[in-house]
């Protein structure tokens, strides 16, 4: 089995989180750094935008009229997108710092692990080896079911969504036709009648309508509209 192949379905460990962060220090880009820890550029991109640490500056920037200014660096515009490359990030700063931080970032992959595998019997092992099974399967082109008969997951199929949804398989959604073909369903609403409409026409106006023409039996009548000419009943 190709190792590289295999190491490209499993989750960052805190190791290569380290080497993410040493790599970011010396200014290499996404690309250079995923070909450095054998990862696609993506996954290392999506990586540190989820585990940004933001460091409020503590020099306050005011207006001509002394009012506070709230700005960003114009260095945190581009990739990474951080301040870790920057000779300035450990010194006085007038805007606030953004840093990916290795371990911070691993405490925080594992705490949002923990809570995806909770009430279910996994290991982490378990966990890791189901999600190679699958993003191989997708990347092969196999829908999730056929992967789901073919190979032994330790996940039922909701469970499979649950975790892509919270960003913990190593696939993304785009690989997945169901999550792609299915929306949400849009909400309807009825439609907005005027309060002036209903004046005269409530229920109580119906048994004073009934009072006054001594009428103590009455037929309702539904009708229902459509595409189709639908006939009345009664």
């Amino acid at each position: 089995m190709n190792t590289n192949s295999t190491k490209k379905n499993l989750h960052l460990t805190l190791e290569e989180r380290i080497e993410i962060q040493e790599c970011l220090s010396h200014d290499m880009s996404f690309k250079a750094i995923g070909k450095h820890i054998s990862k696609d550029p993506t996954t290392v991109s999506k990586e540190v935008k989820k585990h940004i640490s933001i460091l409020p500056t503590t020099l306050k920037r005011t207006d001509k009229d002394g009012l506070p200014v709230v700005a960003l660096c114009p260095l945190l515009l581009k990739p990474p997108f951080l301040c870790n490359p920057c000779p300035k990030a450990h010194s006085a700063c007038g805007f606030d710092r953004h840093f990916y931080r290795a371990k911070q970032a691993n405490t925080e992959y594992e705490n949002l692990l923990s809570e995806a595998r909770e009430g279910v019997m996994l290991t982490k092992q378990e966990f890791f080896d189901s999600d190679a099974i699958i993003s191989q399967g997708i990347k092969n082109g196999q829908h999730l079911y056929h992967i789901a008969k073919t190979s032994r997951l330790s996940m039922s199929i909701p469970t499979v969504y649950r975790h892509l949804k919270n960003g913990l398989l190593s696939v993304a959604p785009i690989g997945f036709p169901r999550v792609i073909k299915f929306r949400g369903r849009t909400e309807k609403h009825a439609d907005y009648v005027p309060v002036g409409l209903k004046i005269g026409r409530n229920y109580m106006d119906f048994q004073l309508f009934c009072e006054n023409l001594s009428i103590d039996s009455w037929v309702e009548m539904d009708t229902v509209i459509g595409i189709l000419a639908l006939p009345e009943r009664i």
